[in-house]
């Protein structure tokens, strides 16, 4: 048996137990060879040391609360978008109100299209019946000449 087979079958022995056959075999190459056996006991004691401290793990549950918060997240953000505009629905009815309220007082005729502003309000041009009156900018202030 090469010192590679015998670690094959030392890392085995620490998984399943190993058949007495191998069991002797094993501890016959261990007891030839120091060097390999001084090496495997290395490896049996960290791999004691690491079974014995805690896994560094973010706690029981971890997985699940953080998959429930992604799935929630979309909820919050639709949440605080209503809870945003909630605040100002009454301020956005009083303007809208109020500008009803405007189009209604400055509107010739009281109907539904004067309301909404739909109604045509275009002035009649009268200026074109009336003389231009002419500005002289010059005469205006050499008012002497």
């Amino acid at each position: 048996m090469i010192p590679n087979e015998t670690e094959d079958l030392f890392i085995r022995s620490l998984d399943i137990p190993l058949t007495a056959i191998e069991k002797e075999s094993f501890t016959k190459k261990l007891k030839e060879n120091p060097t390999l056996a001084k090496q495997l006991s290395h490896h049996n004691k960290i791999r004691e040391l690491l079974r014995r401290e805690s896994p560094a793990s973010f706690g029981h549950s971890f997985a699940a609360r953080l998959t429930a918060r992604i799935e929630n997240t979309g909820v919050i953000i639709e949440r605080q978008i209503f809870t945003f505009f909630k605040k100002y629905q009454l301020l956005a009815a009083g303007v809208i109100v109020g500008l009803l309220i405007l189009n209604t007082v400055f509107s010739e005729t009281i109907n539904i299209d004067s309301t909404f502003g739909l109604e045509n309000t275009t002035i009649p041009d009268t200026t074109l019946s009336d003389p231009i009156v002419s500005f002289d900018f010059y005469k205006t202030l050499n008012k002497d000449l």
